[in-house]
């Protein structure tokens, strides 16, 4: 299997729209809400295509988000036949909500392409984009009852350090490690 992950383009309007109107589509997993792992989506329907990409731009700009934020990239999941296959957000700052139950790296495959060993092959190729910026380690987690997300994780390194129950939301968090050297 062969992917690629990018940033995404201009050109990409008509594939992330139908990306975006599948997981409207798509029935709910009990716990989950349709753009876990890929917030950005969730402001897709509420501002033209070029001011979303505009708002992912300022994403990554420190001075553009509040203190409590990290910065952060979406990049999209495009297979050998330049078809979007997901999405995954790396967050490159360790900001207490992260640091808790966050983790740096959040990934989702649009519904009609799970089950396809997408995720694990984009977890590995943005753990790629990580070493680029020598980070030694970065966390990633998952909520405990996702078992399909915690196996991704751990073909990809995840060493299991402990789960976090978070009080707002009331879920359990596995926070995993994976290094990068």
């Amino acid at each position: 299997m062969k992917i690629v992950i990018r940033e995404v383009r201009k050109e990409d309007e008509e594939q992330v729209r139908k990306m975006y109107n599948e997981y409207m589509n798509s029935e709910l997993i009990p716990g989950l809400d349709r753009f876990e792992g890929i917030r950005d989506f969730e402001n897709l329907d509420k501002m033209s295509f070029n001011e979303w990409i505009e708002d992912l731009e300022k994403n990554k700009d420190e001075n553009q988000l509040p203190k409590e934020y990290s910065t952060h990239t979406l990049y999209l999941a495009l297979d050998e036949n330049n078809r979007l296959v997901g999405a995954i957000g790396l967050r490159w700052q360790e900001v207490p909500v992260l640091m808790k139950f966050g983790g740096f790296i959040g990934y989702s495959v649009r519904p009609s392409e799970r089950s396809k060993g997408y995720a694990t092959k984009m977890l590995q190729l943005a753990l790629e984009e990580f070493k680029k910026i020598n980070k030694g380690k970065v966390l990633i987690t998952c909520k405990d009852f996702n078992i399909a997300s915690k196996k991704v994780i751990e073909k990809n390194g995840g060493i299991y350090e402990n789960s976090y129950y978070n009080e707002e939301d009331k879920y359990t968090y596995l926070r995993y490690w994976i290094n990068l050297k």
